[in-house]
């Protein structure tokens, strides 16, 4: 299972020995980064990814009917993970070219890593990730 951004770069959850590992990979499938988390992690990032998904919706349809811009990235929250890994997912604004998007952003020591989704693979993204956590309780 893998949600792939439209420049070829993908997110692959999976789960392993009690937490789920995000990995991001390119086109070769060569890996970016990784961020493992328990599943009370997974859990926060699914509720954010959501969120997420359903703020952008709103924010490219405010954009379309009435044309209320959002001017700056909205950010939706932090998830952190152990060792002081994070992952953060924020929004990017709608414009005349193209449609509200998701940040997930890696955030590993001095390392940062991001991805652009669109709100429809946001949410698959965090079904992916609820299945994996209640397949493995």
């Amino acid at each position: 299972m893998r949600v792939v951004s439209n420049r070829g770069i993908a997110i692959v959850p999976q789960c392993s020995e009690g937490s789920i590992i995000l990995k991001m990979v390119d086109e070769n499938e060569k890996e970016i980064e990784s961020i493992e988390m328990d599943f009370e992690s997974a859990s926060l990032l699914t509720s954010l990814l959501d969120y997420g998904a359903i703020c952008a919706e709103n924010i490219t349809r405010d954009f379309k009917k009435e044309g209320v811009m959002l001017k700056k990235i909205k950010d939706v929250g932090t998830c952190f993970a152990g060792n002081g890994n994070r992952v953060s997912i924020a929004i990017l604004p709608a414009d005349e070219r193209r449609s509200a998007s998701i940040l997930i952003g890696f955030h590993k020591g001095n390392n940062h890593s991001s991805i652009i989704l669109k709100p429809k693979k946001a949410a698959y993204l965090s079904k992916m990730i609820t299945k994996l956590i209640l397949s493995n309780l």
